[in-house]
């Protein structure tokens, strides 16, 4: 292995599923799974042990083993960022999986391109929302995902967008003022603006708004 792989953990209490994405992760040459458990308690050994750049996690270990696991992330792996797998009707867990830093969300009947997709970008440290769990996720939140070919009228101008789809990739305003050649004062004045125009109170809500909305339909 290189020193650029990324280093990933498994947790998954379905032996066979985290089997197979233990080999298919291997077939990827900038891919080093480090470890692979099935429950909580194991877990927390292992991350503290073999600290990944990526977790990959079930949303929903028994006994509330994800919530636990992903409080206690940063003390016991710093730095690592976590992708949760579900299944599709699971959006209350996935909700809840984001508020606590998750950064990427996989159906876990998703192809395993899919699954090299979000690791890399979650890597990179963007975020990763699985087209098939918007719905779940939107049900979950009270409303209803509208289709593709629906329009959404936000008055949003083009400089807000810009600044939208960068925050919905990971970056924070002092990145984004560098890549938009403007000042950070002026990205929380867009921000603020953006925040008004699409009725949401913070990032987490503005970017489920863009995956309901579909707004950047190259990241589904």
């Amino acid at each position: 292995m290189t020193t650029s792989s990324i280093r990933i953990c498994i947790v998954d209490d379905h032996a066979l599923f985290r089997e197979s994405i233990v080999a298919a992760l291997g077939s990827q040459k900038d891919f080093q799974v480090v470890g692979h458990c099935g429950v909580a308690a194991e877990a927390k050994r292992m991350l503290s042990k073999n600290i990944p750049d990526v977790l990959l996690l079930e949303t929903l270990l028994p006994d509330h083993g994800t919530v636990e696991l992903l409080r206690e992330m940063p003390a016991l792996s710093p730095g690592a960022k976590t992708v949760t797998t579900a299944d599709t009707e699971a959006g209350e867990e996935i909700i809840e999986a984001m508020r606590l830093g998750a950064r990427g969300f996989l159906a876990k009947d998703a192809p395993p391109e899919l699954f090299f997709k979000c690791i890399r970008k979650v890597h990179r440290g963007e975020i990763w929302l699985n087209s098939r769990l918007t719905e779940a996720v939107m049900a979950a939140l009270g409303t209803r995902a509208e289709t593709p070919t629906e329009q959404t009228n936000t008055g949003l101008s083009p400089r807000e967008m810009d600044v939208i789809q960068l925050v919905v990739q990971g970056y924070k305003n002092k990145d984004i003022a560098e890549k938009l050649f403007i000042s950070e004062k002026t990205v929380k004045n867009h921000l603020s603006a953006v925040f008004n125009k699409l009725g949401v109170s913070d990032r987490l809500e503005m970017t489920l708004y863009v995956f309901e909305k579909r707004l950047f339909p190259q990241h589904f």
